[in-house]
C-alpha cells in the first residue's frame, strides 16, 4: 500500500511540473500580493505567478500531509485502546474459568455418591 500512495503523489507531482512548463509562458507574468488591514499594510515583492502556483500546490500536500498524520496518530491511539481493554477481558477470562473449575470441582465432590 505504501508502494501505491509513492507512486501516486510522484504522478500528482510530476503532473504540478509539466502544468508549469506547459503554462510557463502564461505563469511568467509578475504579480504583486497586498495585504491592507486598517492598521497594517503588507506588499510583497513582484513574484512570478509559477512560484505561487508551486507554492500552493506544496502548501496544499503539506497540509493534506498533515491530516493524514493526525489520523495515524488517532488510529494509533485508538489500537492501543483496544490492546488495553483486549488485555483486560482475557484476564477477566482466566479468572472467570478458573472460578468455573474450581466451583466444578467443589460440586463434584459435594455430590459425590457415598458407597454403603
Amino acid at each position: 500500500m505504501r508502494f501505491i500512495k509513492i507512486i501516486i503523489s510522484t504522478i500528482i507531482v510530476l503532473l504540478g511540473i509539466v502544468f508549469i512548463i506547459e503554462n510557463l509562458e502564461m505563469l511568467k507574468h509578475a504579480i504583486s500580493i497586498k495585504l491592507d488591514l486598517y492598521f497594517f499594510t503588507f506588499q510583497t515583492p513582484d513574484i512570478h505567478l509559477w512560484v505561487i502556483v508551486l507554492f500552493a500546490f506544496f502548501l496544499g500536500v503539506f497540509t493534506a500531509s498533515l491530516y493524514g498524520i493526525y489520523e495515524v496518530f488517532s488510529q494509533r491511539q485508538t489500537i492501543r485502546q483496544l490492546r488495553h481493554n483486549l488485555e483486560i477481558l482475557a484476564s477477566e477470562l482466566k479468572q472467570a474459568s478458573a472460578t468455573a473449575e474450581s466451583s466444578a470441582a467443589t460440586s463434584q465432590s459435594r455430590v459425590a455418591p457415598s458407597s454403603e
